[in-house]
Parts: C-alpha cells; sequence; structure tokens
C-alpha cells in the first residue's frame, strides 16, 4: 500500500483514522497540526476527541457523582458548535476531513475505546508542560498520554 506519493505504508497499518485529543482549539494547536500532517500523509481523515469531565454538584461535604449527571443536550451542542468553530478558524486542519465527537468519562479510557471502536491508524496526543497544577493533575488523575501509551495497540504520536 503505498500514499498519494507514492511512499509505501506499513502493511500493518490500520485502516481506520487519524484519532488526536483535544481539550480546546487554544491548547491543542501542536497535536492538531501533527494529527493534520499525518492524515494527509496517509490519506485518512482526523478524528477529534473531546472527552468533557462530569459535572460535579458543589456542597458541603462529599457527595456521589451521578452517572445520569451531564449536561442538556442544547448545551452540549453549543458547547460543541463553539469548539468546531475555534478548530476552523485556527486553520490548523485546513485541508483534510475532520469530524469531532464528544463524550465524557476519563479522557484516557474515553481516547483508547474510540480509537479502538474506529481502527484508529495513529492516536495523537499532547503532553502538558510541567508545573505545579499539572504536578496535582497528574497525582489525582494520572497522564494521559502515559496511560494511552501503555494501552493502545496502534502507534501513538505523543506531542509535546
Amino acid at each position: 500500500m503505498t500514499n498519494a506519493w507514492g511512499v509505501r505504508l506499513p502493511r500493518d497499518l490500520r485502516s481506520g483514522p487519524v484519532v488526536v485529543g483535544i481539550d480546546s482549539a487554544e491548547n491543542s494547536g501542536r497535536p492538531l497540526r501533527a494529527a493534520a500532517f499525518l492524515a494527509e500523509c496517509l490519506g485518512r481523515e482526523v478524528v477529534l476527541v473531546h472527552v468533557r469531565r462530569r459535572l460535579m454538584p458543589l456542597a458541603e461535604g462529599y457527595l456521589p457523582v451521578g452517572e445520569d449527571l451531564q449536561l442538556s443536550a442544547e448545551v452540549e451542542r453549543e458547547l460543541d458548535q463553539e469548539l468546531m468553530e475555534q478548530i476552523t478558524a485556527s486553520g490548523d486542519l485546513d485541508g483534510v476531513r475532520w469530524q469531532l465527537i464528544s463524550s465524557y468519562g476519563e479522557a484516557a479510557t474515553e481516547l483508547i475505546r474510540i480509537a479502538q471502536d474506529r481502527d484508529a491508524a495513529v492516536v495523537v496526543v499532547g503532553k502538558r508542560h510541567s508545573g505545579f497544577a499539572e504536578f496535582l493533575h497528574r497525582i489525582t488523575s494520572g497522564s494521559v498520554s502515559r496511560a494511552i501509551v501503555a494501552a493502545q495497540k496502534c502507534p501513538v504520536m505523543v506531542v509535546p
């Protein structure tokens, strides 16, 4: 199998898209550009995965977070539309086909699930820079990029 320029692609390359995890348009520029480059080289679509965390009610003490606690469908559509407009305006995905998938849950778990469901050729994730806030985030929830590299069956590109 070769790409549009006659470059041989690996025999074991999966048939699916380039899957990329995103937080926001402004924080995902480098991973988006890397995903666009790979998608163009492979002749594939880019699937953007935006994972929302479940909303937690604020109250004194601890309250369990119900599985059904999430945003209304209308608010979700508005947030997705705003994110798509920001991504389009950034120009990072100009020239490639792309779509946005939003879901709820833990970022690494959802990215792995969607990549497997779509038979992803490559998964692209960003790596946050260090700092105290990032240190606290890693202690409480772990590193998304490390979890994906450890669990994924297809190539993973980690973009700093």
